[in-house]
């Protein structure tokens, strides 16, 4: 059953370019999914030594030694049959200096913690570069210009974290500044890229007229003063009404566990900050992530779904090299959007640390069935009565967005 619902979510994500599909490692490979050391990233412009690529690479390729290494990575486990029981998505240990490997790419995880005072001085200087018709060219291109907008604050608010380089927050802001678009531009259909009926077009039993937008107390993870992102959850229960989903939903004390096959679908889109460096959410989603409570069989081996133990995932990406070149109104294709392979490798760095594991396992941690405090949710977190859920308001969660980022703004324009 999980084979045919995976290859259905993720058959509209797979008309991707041949020379996008040599970027990361392939399956099979012992680093499934991590850079390619001689890969071409051009995420911002043709020429690959363009100050906007030099400056993304800085930040997005990282060659590190990982704080954690996981058990869950194929070769620090023995036999699959027997590795996942309770408790499989924990296992880590100390990385070593012959855990170092390249890690980041055009995707979500900012590997980055802070440069040295060469490294710190020459991004100073490529960000001084994106000025004048660099930076006039990059506005005429709204989805390019509130991405790397986006990489910007997302590295400012990183060194404010690990407390590193206070010289680059300046430079950073001024640079954030002089790429940003007028509020109109922000709040129009230029930045579009996929709503939630291109993601529902994917999936074969989600129908958003008979799901509930859910508003509810957000983790850091979901916190646009942390992340710089608006997000959305959508929770369906099929054959039931949007009345009795939300009924269940807002129930202090619920009669019944988690109804089989919810569903609950998850998308996530850039704030961005206008030329006055005030807030405001866009329409650019770069992510979106399905989650279904597939079965409740035992935890095993042969509970063939992204927990083991009946909770199955999936994930798709919008690279920025896709939105590189777009014109105002071109459209983006859900089928561009990168399907993630649960299986695949990555270096969770904004999940507090840099560990290197799946991202089957890094789901598991907080959205698997059992062994834990919510057996009854499913892994369904957003749904605990400690959220407060009901159902969002139209526009609800991006308004929120703006307040929680203008916090940061705040913080940043005050360094």
């Amino acid at each position: 059953m999980r084979a045919l619902l995976i290859s259905t979510l993720l058959a509209a994500a797979t008309t991707v370019p041949a020379a996008a599909q040599r970027l990361r490692q392939p399956a099979g490979h012992p680093d499934h999914g991590l850079p390619i050391a001689d890969a071409d990233w051009r995420p911002y412009h043709a020429d690959r030594e363009h100050v906007l690529n030099r400056i993304w690479r800085r930040l997005y390729l990282v060659r590190c030694v990982p704080k954690d290494v996981a058990t869950a990575l194929p070769r620090e486990h023995g036999d699959e049959r027997e590795y996942f029981v309770g408790g499989w998505y924990f296992g880590k240990r100390a990385g070593r200096p012959e855990d170092e490997r390249l890690f980041g790419g055009d995707g979500r995880q900012l590997p980055v913690e802070g440069f040295d005072a060469a490294r710190s001085a020459e991004l100073t200087k490529w960000l001084g570069e994106v000025d004048g018709d660099v930076a006039k060219q990059l506005r005429a291109r709204p989805r390019a210009a509130v991405w790397f907008q986006h990489d910007l604050l997302r590295l400012a608010r990183r060194l404010l974290d690990t407390e590193q380089n206070p010289e680059l927050l300046a430079p950073l802001w001024r640079c954030a500044l002089r790429v940003a678009l007028p509020r109109d531009v922000l709040r129009s259909d230029a930045l579009r890229t996929f709503a939630l009926a291109d993601v529902a077009a994917a999936l074969p039993d989600f129908d958003p007229a008979q799901s509930v937008e859910v508003a509810r107390r957000s983790s850091r993870l979901f916190d646009a003063q942390w992340v710089q992102l608006w997000s959305t959850i959508h929770v369906q229960f099929p054959g039931r009404s949007t009345d009795e989903t939300l009924a269940w939903i807002t129930a202090e004390e619920r009669a019944e566990p988690l109804p089989l096959h919810a569903i609950a679908v998850l998308q996530q889109g850039i704030v961005a900050i206008d030329e006055h460096g005030e807030s405001c959410a866009t329409s650019l989603a770069i992510e979106a992530r399905v989650q279904r409570l597939q079965n409740r069989d035992p935890l095993s081996f042969d509970n063939d779904t992204t927990t083991r133990d009946g909770v199955d995932f999936a994930m798709w990406s919008l690279a920025r090299r896709t939105v590189r070149d777009l014109k105002h109104d071109a459209k983006v294709p859900f089928a561009a959007l990168r399907g993630i392979d649960m299986n695949g490798q990555e270096l969770f760095r904004d999940y507090g640390t840099r560990k290197h594991t799946t991202y089957a396992a890094q789901c598991a941690l907080c959205h698997r069935r059992t062994h834990g405090p919510d057996e009854e949710l499913a892994g369904f977190s957003a749904l605990r009565t400690t959220s407060k859920p009901r159902r969002a308001a139209p526009g609800e969660r991006q308004r929120l967005a703006e307040v929680e980022m203008q916090r940061f703004v705040d913080e940043l324009r005050a360094r």
